[in-house]
């Protein structure tokens, strides 16, 4: 019985995953003998930092209080990152999307909620969201989660940050 529910659950997520991380179609580009191949697409991380800029992204988070580390809070974020996020990211290795390790040593926590509460916004109106999403071939979607969701996710980046 446990290994059923463990297929359903496996199942249900990888029907998440497609849900969640659309893919863009790649073009094809013609030969010179008039075949196509297929471009690949290598993920480029720009040179910039965008922590010292402090782009807060597009969105309804305009400020964000640090506090002193949370390990509940953190141990959620787990959580809700193993059901929400690893469809398409992993920590520190590219997959769908781009590895997150060190992206709270990168980005500001403005930004970073922002990209996870309302993508479909960040990538029409940032220019850093923009760029990033031409490296890769998914494009983030929005996982309808609230902003507290959002933050333990957020203490989770920052806990595997700090390893």
């Amino acid at each position: 019985m446990k290994f059923i529910s463990t297929l359903f659950m496996l199942l249900s997520c990888c029907t998440l995953g497609m849900i969640a991380c659309q893919t863009n179609n790649t073009n094809d580009s013609k030969t010179k003998s008039g075949e196509s191949e297929t471009e690949e697409k290598t993920p480029v991380t720009p040179i910039t930092d965008f922590l010292k800029q402090g782009n807060k992204g597009v969105g309804s988070i305009t400020g964000f209080e640090h506090k002193p580390f949370d390990q509940k809070l953190a141990d959620e974020g787990n959580k809700l990152f193993i059901v929400k996020c690893t469809m398409c990211h992993e920590i520190k290795e590219d997959k769908i999307g781009p590895a997150l390790y060190g992206v709270t040593k990168k980005r500001t926590p403005e930004w970073m909620m922002n990209m996870i509460l309302n993508p479909d916004k960040m990538l029409a109106e940032d220019p850093d969201a923009q760029l990033l999403s031409k490296s890769y071939v998914g494009t983030m979607a929005a996982l309808g989660l609230q902003t507290q969701e959002a933050v333990a996710i957020l203490e989770y980046l920052r806990q595997q940050d700090s390893k």
